[in-house]
């Protein structure tokens, strides 16, 4: 991708961030509320559902992020043309609600992911990312220069804790794959680390990338594609850290802002290279 603009001048990140965790915490309190009541659940056209839940954590975040004056591509706000998304230099990549089906099963890890992405001139890179998981009360942040955090979304006051990629590495590896993962675990693992040295279990959602980046899990992987709202929030967080989400089959970071707004597959890992 070429020749895309450049931010005309730089962001406060620290305060774009402090904005941005107040408005995922209140669409994630009513993920929480609405959790606990009949849902209304529909089917898109490829056969995934959507919920009211997942329209009103979509309505409570573009308001909430409007103010700001940075485009919101939601995966519940429609399509915006990439002919106009290409001319931007900074856009917030929003899933209101990762993990539909989980939601609706009342299965552990729905999520909230929010992404600042951002045009170097040339490709669009994740800048700053937040994933909440509400029903587990725990919310991930981080972004350039900010380092990577993990807090309690119910409890703003209590000071953040820091958490970092520099434990060490050791075999037996754990590999997060997703529950539909269609792949076997050397087609995903093949020339990144001996297979025999692998675990893999299924998580919902984001918190695969959280669980990698608070170093409760080594590696993640998925052979089929993304949308980029599922994954920007994570590889935010990796980047925070010095780390990358990379594509599976060339090992090159990921970039977005793509004409059809999807990845391929991706291997976030900790282990050296």
């Amino acid at each position: 991708m070429a020749h895309a603009p450049l931010p005309e001048s730089p962001l406060d990140l620290q305060s774009v961030l402090n904005h941005a965790l107040g408005v995922v915490r209140t669409a994630a309190a009513e993920l929480a509320r609405l959790s606990h009541t009949d849902l209304k659940v529909e089917y898109k056209r490829d056969g995934s559902p959507v919920t009211n839940a997942d329209h009103a954590s979509h309505d409570i975040i573009a308001k909430g992020l409007s103010g700001l004056g940075i485009p919101v591509v939601s995966e519940e706000g429609g399509r915006t043309p990439h002919e106009e998304r290409k001319t931007w230099s900074r856009m917030w990549l929003v899933d209101p609600l990762d993990g539909t089906g989980s939601f609706i099963r009342m299965r552990s890890g729905y999520a909230i992911n929010i992404a600042l992405i951002e045009s170097d001139g040339h490709d669009w890179h994740p800048i700053l990312g937040i994933v909440a998981l509400p029903d587990l009360d725990r919310i991930y942040f981080g972004g350039n220069g900010l380092g990577t955090w993990k807090a309690r979304i119910d409890d703003s006051a209590r000071p953040p804790r820091a958490i970092s990629a520099d434990e060490d590495v050791a075999p037996p590896y754990s590999l997060l794959i997703s529950w539909n993962e269609p792949s076997t675990l050397n087609d995903l693992v093949a020339g990144a680390v001996d297979p025999a040295q692998v675990r893999m279990r299924p998580v919902s959602g984001a918190a695969k990338f959280c669980l990698v980046a608070e170093g409760k899990a080594d590696l993640h992987a998925r052979s089929t594609g993304y949308f980029e709202w599922d994954c920007a929030a994570g590889d935010a967080l990796f980047r925070s850290q010095g780390l990358a989400v990379r594509d599976i089959v060339t090992g090159r970071p990921l970039t977005y802002n793509g004409p059809n707004l999807r990845v391929g597959g991706l291997i976030a890992s900790r282990l050296p290279t």
